[in-house]
This record gives structure tokens, C-alpha cells and sequence, in this order.
């Protein structure tokens, strides 16, 4: 369909398939490399993307949903797929038959999974903070364990899930309690160890038991200021009116900006929280012609910004410019970086560039 808006996301597939081979020359030795592609590739959107991260060198893709999964295996039959939240126990068959892996984290997930045949199950082990519970104990997690090893369900991987990955305390007492449940398993008879994240890579070294790594946030340069990584994502639009206020003359629902100076200029920028732009980005900063300008309110179809008097219709507007100002958006609305490219949806138009001679990577 043509786009009308010139609202739009700019994905740089190159940047993306540079990332990934620098994070796995900079990590070497696992067998698995697993790139995160859950939320539709953190709203990146598209086969093109996850092709962009296989091409990087992943060979294993993880997803949240039933939906992603399937997805993924039309797309990319022979990819190994995960899902990392627990599935809906009557997907169980149809998730066999496709060869997805699934997660489990209980002892009645657990009992679900191994009554299907061929089932692939990865073991998510409970730091102690796991979002789905399971055992923390030795003979807990060994019965989970032993229910799976002795049924129908093949067990394929065992994995651990940090909950705050960049703080070593916690993350060390997670692992204690992984090599402290798993210490009767031998996991060299596992084909899939994954306990190293993106946000722990750089600086937690590799156990010698794990086989893959699983990597999300990096991938898409998020989130790692150390590594050089590239910028393969920016929101952009135009400026397509510039009200003019007098002092005292309000504009926006419930009167969301009020001018103060005898001339004010308002920017016209057609984006809202219809298209997943959240209203908390009011007052923060976007970039028009590199100034900064500040966002006035977010309406569901547009947002306003604070203008000046060089702004003019058809200014380029940079909402979203680098993994820099996501951090700073992050900070401004209480989020996480990937948060404000996640939540964006299909009405914003994605543009794939690749080898391109205006790519911004």
C-alpha cells in the first residue's frame, strides 16, 4: 500500500547482521547462538529482520508466543525455535509437530509436556526471581527432571533467565542456585545450555558447561555502551503545520500546552499513541534539524512540540535517533529502552534498508 504519512521506522538491516557477527566474535565457543526475536524483533517487524540476525550468524531463534513461533517456522523451516514463556497446555501437540521447543518451568507444566510425544522442552530454572515460579530446591527441580527424562517429551535444553543482569550480586546468587539444583544432572549430556545473556556477556565469563547464549537487546545495538555496536533503528516524521499561539492561548486536550510568550510555534507531527507512541513521551526531547525541541503532548493521531521561530512544514523529525536517546527516553518516561520501540505498531510504516547509501548505521 503507498504511504501517505511521512511518518515511518527505519530499520538497518546491515547494522543488524553487523551486530550479531560482532558479538560472536567477541564471545566465541558456543555452539548455540540464540537471537530474541520476541515482540516481532523488539517491534523491528518483518522476516527480513530475523533474516538479517540469521545471516549475522544465530542459528536458533527464541519467541514469547505460540504466534511468533509459528511464524518463524513458516518463514524459516529448519531454524530452531524456543518459546520462552510457557505455552498453553493444548498447544503442546500442534508445537510438537511443527518442532518448536518449548519452555517449562513447573512440576505441572512439566507433567503437561511429557505426555506428548517427541515434545522438545527446555527446563527454565528458577533463579529465584523467575517470572514462572518452579523449583528452587535440589529434589524439587530433580523430580521436575526425572518426570521429563523418563516420558515422551525429549529433553532438549536447560536454561537460566537473570532478572537484573547488569548487577553481579544477583546474578552470581542466580547461578548458585542453577549449579546447586542441576548439580546431579550431567549437562554435557544436555545439547542446549544456555545461562549467558545479552546483558551479562561482556562481563561474566562463559561457564564451561554452557552451550548457547542467548541474545536480545544487543542484537539491535540496546542496551551496551561498551561494544561499539551500531544503531539500526530510527523513528522519523515531518513537521507538516506550525500553529502560531499568542500568550495565554492554549493548544490540546484539556489545555496541554499553554503559551507564555507573546509568539509560540507548535509543531504538527502526525504520530500518537494510536500507533503505540506512548503519551509519557510528552516532554521529552526530539530532534529537528539536530536542536532539540521539546514534545508538548502526545494526542492519538498527533504530537505537538515546542517549537521556535526557524521551525517550518516538511522539518524532518527525529523522534527516535539512536540507542543513546532510547536510554534517555527510557529514563524520562520510567521505562526500559527497548520499551518505546516495542510497543510501536503496524500503523507505522517500516522502511528495510540494506547496503544503502543513506543508511545511518
Amino acid at each position: 500500500m503507498q504511504q501517505y504519512r511521512p511518518t515511518k521506522a527505519v530499520v538497518d538491516l546491515d547494522a543488524i547482521t553487523s551486530n550479531v557477527r560482532q558479538i560472536i566474535g567477541a564471545f566465541p565457543g558456543f555452539t548455540y547462538y540464540q537471537g530474541v526475536v520476541k515482540a516481532d524483533s523488539y517491534g523491528l517487524r518483518g522476516p527480513d529482520v530475523m533474516r538479517a540476525i540469521l545471516d549475522g550468524g544465530c542459528n536458533f531463534l527464541c519467541v514469547s508466543l505460540v504466534e511468533e513461533a509459528l511464524t518463524v517456522r513458516a518463514e524459516f523451516p529448519d531454524v530452531p525455535v524456543l518459546i520462552l514463556v510457557p505455552p498453553p497446555v493444548e498447544t503442546l501437540p500442534l508445537l510438537s509437530r511443527q518442532g518448536i521447543s518449548v519452555t517449562v518451568a513447573t512440576a505441572e507444566q512439566a507433567a503437561a509436556a511429557a505426555s506428548v510425544d517427541g515434545l522438545k522442552v527446555h527446563i527454565r530454572v528458577n533463579g529465584g526471581h523467575d517470572f514462572f515460579g518452579g523449583p528452587t530446591s535440589q529434589p524439587e527441580f530433580a523430580a521436575l527432571f526425572n518426570s521429563l527424562r523418563q516420558s515422551k517429551a525429549v529433553i532438549e535444553g536447560i536454561y537460566l533467565h537473570n532478572y537484573d543482569g547488569r548487577s553481579q550480586q544477583p546474578t552470581m546468587a542466580e547461578f548458585d542456585v542453577f549449579e546447586a539444583v542441576t548439580v546431579d544432572i550431567d549437562l554435557a549430556e544436555i545439547p542446549v545450555v544456555s545461562t549467558s545473556v545479552s546483558l551479562t556477556l561482556p562481563w561474566l565469563e562463559a561457564k564451561p558447561y554452557a552451550t548457547a547464549c542467548r541474545i536480545g537487546n544487543i542484537i539491535y545495538g540496546i542496551e551496551n555502551d561498551t561494544m561499539g555496536l551500531k544503531n539500526c533503528f530510527q523513528l522519523l516524521s515531518q513537521v507538516t503545520q506550525v500553529v502560531t499561539l499568542r500568550a495565554g492561548q492554549s493548544i490540546g486536550y484539556c489545555e496541554a500546552y499553554k503559551a507564555s510568550a507573546d509568539t509560540e510555534f507548535i509543531g504538527v507531527v502526525p504520530i500518537g499513541y494510536g500507533d503505540g507512541f506512548a503519551k509519557t513521551n510528552a516532554g521529552r526531547d526530539v530532534f529537528v534539524s539536530g536542536r532539540r525541541l521539546k514534545i508538548a503532548t502526545v494526542t492519538m493521531d498527533v504530537t505537538l512540540l515546542v517549537g521556535d521561530a526557524d521551525l517550518r512544514a516538511g522539518d524532518e523529525v527525529v523522534l527516535i535517533r539512536d540507542a543513546a536517546h532510547l536510554d534517555e527516553i527510557a529514563e524520562h518516561t520510567g521505562g526500559v529502552a527497548e520499551e518505546s520501540i516495542s510497543l510501536l505498531n503496524e500503523r507505522v510504516y517500516r522502511e528495510y534498508r540494506r547496503k544503502t547509501p543513506d543508511s545511518f548505521a
